[in-house]
């Protein structure tokens, strides 16, 4: 079964990592996309998914910007891609696949579980915006406050509820 992740989710948190200029003249994008689109939990465990996403990402990207890995971004600046912003691009990326598996009991297990064996704010803002009714509220606030004490503050602060207050409010 094909996971409904299109082009744009895709291109949105690329974007700021890679810019426009290279997503759009490239190939890079629809592969990545189709990628996702084919990941089937049945063939492939969340954590054996992120290590061949994270190694196509990184292939790639050296194959396609050579060995300085530099890219023009949209304020026209440029930024070299090193192995901290692959890490962190692949995280954004597998987070438009959690985005877009249904809320139940067997993906909370599989985001949970993977939560544990992988380095993943991704993972964590997709727990805490879309499964909080499966944790119990001393469980739900430790993830709050391991996000807190494990990112820093611009990578969550347009989705983190402030200290003592509910998401969305």
């Amino acid at each position: 079964m094909a996971v409904p992740v299109g082009s744009q989710d895709v291109e949105r948190v690329l974007r700021p990592w890679l810019g426009t200029l290279f997503l759009s003249s490239s190939t890079f994008l629809q592969r990545l996309v189709k990628m996702l689109q084919e990941y089937a939990p049945y063939r492939q465990t969340l954590e054996d998914f992120h290590r061949a996403l994270e190694g196509f990402i990184i292939t790639n990207l050296k194959r396609l910007l050579g060995g300085d890995m530099s890219v023009m971004l949209d304020n026209y600046s440029t930024a070299r891609i090193g192995l901290l912003e692959i890490e962190w691009m692949t995280d954004d990326v597998m987070g438009v696949l959690f985005d877009r598996l249904t809320p139940f009991s067997a993906n909370f297990t599989k985001l949970n579980d993977y939560s544990l064996h992988v380095e993943s704010l991704a993972v964590m803002r997709v727990l805490y915006q879309k499964y909080e009714n499966f944790f119990t509220q001393e469980e739900y606030l430790f993830l709050k406050d391991m996000i807190r004490r494990t990112y820093p503050v611009y990578r969550y602060e347009t989705w983190l509820s402030p200290l003592g207050s509910a998401p969305g409010s």
